[in-house]
């Protein structure tokens, strides 16, 4: 059996960068659509039109979804400019939060609220097409397959359902305590309200699982494509561990610009460094090398120690 082609990390990076570029794009133009649609429909004459659309889960984790892209999108941005796609992981936990929150929205929106509403209606009818279809698939595209540098321990998923139960909590006092909402999600019609909270906060819970469950697949499998490229592809195939490290210093210091700091792939370098193996020289002394070779490259002398 023949082995898998090996992939050029770089190019597939670049890709992601351009997918993330226009998935956050989207999400943040579609939020603001949907949002919009909402505030000024006031047709329906319920509480939940106009301004009490604020009052929806579906609403509140739209926008939440809409700010992790906008906080996202910057960064996407960056490291097109830079040719390094390198997210931090608070960004991802960021997007986590909002992944999870509009695909609980879209579990039970095409579960649930299909079966009295419709499928059409529910799914394509006015903002409901961008808040309980578009967004939901976007966000969730863009965590699971792009943002997926990171791997999320489950401890994190805690975090991502957080917001549901924030706003179960405040559900609970608008709605059973000061009688300001109505049951809008009909918590208490069919089975007692206290089951109706603990199931969605279990369900909402068990989104967060196979979101991370895939999430962490991807990041595994990337991670595994960028280990090979550096570990075994022709681009790097030199007499010397130095030698490959100057190269991957001049790659990197094609894309510095006037006030960049000076970055060092510290990963990178290890992974050529296992590749060179008993003929690799310590790793502190490859940073040296590429630090050396990569302010050469941009026209700065390294200055010596006396």
């Amino acid at each position: 059996m023949k082995d898998k082609p090996i992939v050029n990390a770089r190019r597939i990076n670049k890709m992601r960068f351009i997918v993330g570029i226009v998935l956050c794009s989207l999400v943040i133009v579609m939020t603001f659509v949907a949002l919009t649609l909402n505030l000024v429909d006031y047709k329906k004459q319920t509480p939940e039109s106009g301004i009490g659309t604020l009052r929806m889960f579906t609403t509140v984790s739209n926008i939440i979804a809409g700010f992790a892209a906008l906080m996202c999108l910057p960064f996407q941005i960056d490291g097109l400019r830079r040719d390094r796609y390198k997210l931090p992981s608070w960004i991802v936990i960021v997007m986590y939060v909002g992944a999870a929150g509009v695909f609980l929205t879209f579990f039970v929106a095409i579960t649930l609220i299909t079966a009295y509403q419709g499928f059409v209606k529910t799914m394509f009818l006015k903002s409901n097409l961008y808040m309980h279809t578009i967004n939901p698939l976007l966000i969730t595209f863009l965590f699971v397959l792009v943002v997926s540098d990171a791997h999320i321990k489950f401890s994190q998923s805690f975090i991502a359902a957080v917001p549901v139960i924030v706003y179960m909590v405040v559900y609970f006092i608008m709605v059973f305590i000061a009688h300001v909402w109505r049951d809008h999600y009909y918590t208490d019609k069919f089975i007692p309200w206290p089951v109706s909270m603990v199931l969605i906060i279990a369900i909402s819970f068990g989104v967060c699982q196979l979101l991370r469950a895939l999430h962490n697949l991807t990041n595994k499998r990337v991670h595994r494509s960028i280990e090979r490229y550096y570990k075994e592809s022709p681009d790097f195939e030199f007499p010397k561990v130095s030698d490959a490290i100057a190269a991957l210093a001049k790659i990197e210091s094609k894309f510095y610009y006037e006030g960049d700091d000076v970055y060092i792939p510290v990963d990178i370098i290890q992974m050529l460094s296992d590749r060179y193996g008993a003929r690799s020289v310590p790793v502190d002394i490859l940073y040296d090398i590429y630090l050396e070779q990569y302010l050469l490259n941009i026209g700065v002398r390294p200055s010596k120690a006396d």
